[in-house]
């Protein structure tokens, strides 16, 4: 398969969006409207993320799935480069909107723990729109990042945290894995996130792919 190209994505929705775009919800519609308008150093990503969401919201054997899956499957190799959200934004015609809040069910415990705001962490020369990261939405609307997740000193991911969340899809349920790293874990007797750092950091991994293996 060759890799997706975040330009052919575009053409599909730019052709269909009036057939899209009427079932994709609020949230979904955020989502999309988010990624369009973040630069990305990784377009490809980006791409899969969009086609993800609008396949999710499409019915079964709605017309626009196939050319859509096409773009997935022959896609031309992608080119790096930042992408100009703005321009996709009008071509679309989108217009954004509030940006998400919590789940009715979030825990506000896991808003309460040690974060640093998408603010300060792009200030220090880091992207907070990172997928790999875990990303919280609180009900102001403001995008925290728990704080874990990074070292100290140099104030960069750790790498053990980035490979559990990418095993665990953080981008896709960052509370899920926030509720993964601080609460308790029967299978490494401890809460994740407090091993950090020490020895048992070593049985993370293997930690997440149990947790996977039980879904």
């Amino acid at each position: 398969m060759r890799a997706i190209a975040l330009a052919d994505v575009l053409d599909v929705l730019r052709e269909h969006w009036d057939e899209v775009q009427e079932y994709l919800d609020g949230t979904a519609r955020a989502a999309v409207v988010a990624l369009l308008d973040t630069p990305s150093a990784d377009p490809e990503r980006t791409a899969r993320r969009i086609v993800r969401l609008v396949l999710a919201a499409l019915p079964d054997g709605h017309p626009v799935r196939v050319p859509l899956e096409d773009s997935v499957r022959y896609s031309r190799a992608v080119h790096t480069g930042a992408i100009d959200g703005t321009a996709v934004l009008r071509a679309l015609d989108l217009f954004r909107g509030p940006s998400p809040v919590p789940p009715e069910d979030a825990d506000d415990w896991l808003l309460a723990a040690d974060s640093v705001s998408a603010t300060d962490y792009r200030a220090g020369g880091h992207d907070p729109a990172d997928p790999d990261l875990i990303r919280l939405t609180d009900r102001q609307g403001a995008v925290r990042l728990p704080s874990f997740q990074f070292d100290g000193a140099s104030g960069r991911p750790l790498p053990v945290v980035v490979a559990v969340n990418r095993l665990l899809d953080a981008d896709d349920d960052p509370w899920g894995v926030a509720d993964w790293w601080l609460g308790a874990n029967a299978w490494l007797d401890a809460v994740p996130a407090r091993l950090l750092g020490t020895p048992g950091e070593h049985g993370l991994l293997a930690a997440a792919r149990a947790e996977i293996a039980e879904w």
